[in-house]
């Protein structure tokens, strides 16, 4: 469901494979991280350099570390 959601490229007899998370906040960086290989894949194919992605986030984006104790 999640790879139909977010456009996976799957070939013939392929099949998506995930991960879990427990919150939102991870799930969407795992998937921009995921967005970023396939565009690395993709410019890479076509001789062009990967070392400046161009993906833009809001100012709302949040990184939590929970620390146990």
């Amino acid at each position: 469901m999640i790879a139909s959601l977010f456009h996976a490229p799957l070939g013939d007899g392929e099949a998506a494979v995930g991960v879990g998370t427990v919150g939102s906040s991870e799930a969407i960086m795992l998937a921009g991280l995921a967005f970023k290989r396939n565009w690395q894949n993709k410019m890479k194919a076509l001789g062009k350099p990967t070392d400046k992605p161009n993906i833009v986030t809001g100012a709302n984006v949040q990184v939590r570390e929970n620390i146990w104790r």
